[in-house]
């Protein structure tokens, strides 16, 4: 966090690119926060022992006539004052403390409140499709939504969580974390520690849901019965690309370049910040072909939704799940397929939109990308072997072997 002099003089010329918090090392307890466009705000931080969490109150913005800054340091002591005598609280807080012990459901609320409003500096607000993954997770627990959570009995709910974890692994995994999350906040509403469930043993990610002896054949040949050919073909070039469903079902034909057979993917992640121009294999380039041919007028979409909600058509949601296969899993099998091409990580990990670590990006060179040929060399080279397990025959054959690129 960077440190300055509140004067008045010195904020009358402060300004940031970006979102930016400032302090002055000889006022404690006082933030400045500065946006791009020149707004800047007061906030008052002090450690509540009560609550046990640090405690972030805004006490206005500054203004450019006065001496504001002066009245900012008399502020921040008052409320510095107040936040150590547990008189502060946010909204949700004094709702739930009105309404005495919270349900798992206003706990739950609560949480998500304070997700939707989180200031930038620490990660800013939750996406919409978090949000959402957070709720579906949480519904499978709806008989225990209007119980205070002081009378939830936690012997009943680790036994749901475990009876989940033996059909749908990572069902419970996500059930675990916003069950977490969800009593964390209960124990900040009423300022006392849980007996919180917990799921017996955590699954490890990587073998989640997923039946690697399932022949691939089996799996493909379940696709291709898929009515919808939009969402045929979701789950083609999914599999082919390794992407995650929201990547795949939120390109436009904008960022789509038939002729040199590349895409500009949003990866959907906080460290990746724009979109990340990605090479197509031979295999995955026919089947743009193949979208381009049944391309709907009235959207941009690649993927286009058969339903129109109000004047507008959107994008496909989430692919309904087959018998044999998940989204999720094609991820992982276009993973296995990746192990049988020796190439550097830093490659496959951009092909399929992971985030790059620090010394990934130091290798990127001058453009700050996976030069575009390199990576359709490995691409082709993992549509062939998903295509050989998957007993297909490829328009265009790229040998099966190993490279050093």
């Amino acid at each position: 966090m960077p440190q300055i002099k509140f004067t008045d003089t010195n904020l009358r010329t402060l300004s940031a690119d970006k979102t930016t918090w400032f302090s002055d090392p000889t006022c404690k307890g006082l933030r400045l926060c500065v946006t791009p466009g020149g707004v800047k705000t007061w906030y008052a931080v002090k450690w509540d022992p009560a609550s046990q969490k640090t405690r972030q109150t805004k006490l206005a913005q500054w203004a450019p006539k006065g001496t504001h800054c002066a009245w900012a340091k008399d502020q921040v002591g008052l409320v510095v004052r107040d936040i150590k005598e547990g008189k502060v609280r946010t909204k949700a807080e004094t709702v739930v403390e009105q309404a005495g012990i919270p349900t798992l459901r206003d706990a739950f609320e609560a949480e998500m409140h304070k997700r939707r409003n989180r200031a930038a500096a620490f990660g800013g607000p939750i996406t919409d499709e978090t949000e959402k993954g957070y709720r579906s997770s949480f519904q499978k627990l709806e008989r225990f939504h209007d119980l205070k959570v002081t009378d939830i009995a936690v012997q009943d709910v680790n036994a749901l969580l475990d009876a989940l974890a033996i059909a749908h692994p990572f069902a419970a995994h996500k059930v675990n974390v916003v069950l977490s999350m969800t009593y964390a906040r209960a124990e900040r509403l009423i300022n006392k520690a849980l007996l919180r469930p917990k799921l017996e043993k955590n699954p490890q990610m990587g073998q989640m849901d997923v039946d690697y002896d399932l022949p691939w054949a089996d799996r493909w040949a379940e696709i291709e019965q898929v009515e919808n050919e939009h969402k045929r073909l979701a789950w083609m070039v999914k599999w082919h690309t390794g992407m995650r469903g929201r990547m795949v079902r939120g390109l436009l034909w904008s960022d789509i370049d038939m002729h040199a057979g590349t895409m500009l993917v949003s990866t959907g992640l906080k460290k990746v910040k724009g979109k990340r121009l990605i090479a197509m294999s031979a295999r995955v380039h026919d089947m743009f072909r193949r979208l381009h041919e049944i391309k709907m007028d009235d959207c941009d979409w690649v993927f286009p939704s058969r339903r129109i909600v109000g004047d507008a058509r959107g994008p496909l949601d989430a692919l309904d799940r087959l018998e044999l296969t998940t989204e999720g899993t094609l991820r992982h099998l276009w993973n296995v397929a990746s192990q049988d091409v020796e190439t550097r990580e830093m490659v496959l990990r951009w092909l399929c939109g992971h985030a790059l670590t620090d010394g990934d990006t130091k290798n990127l060179g001058l453009y700050g990308m996976v030069p575009v040929e390199r990576q359709r060399k490995v691409a082709n080279l993992i549509s062939t072997i998903i295509d050989h397990k998957c007993r297909v025959s490829p328009a265009n054959v790229v040998e099966i072997g190993r490279t050093g690129t």
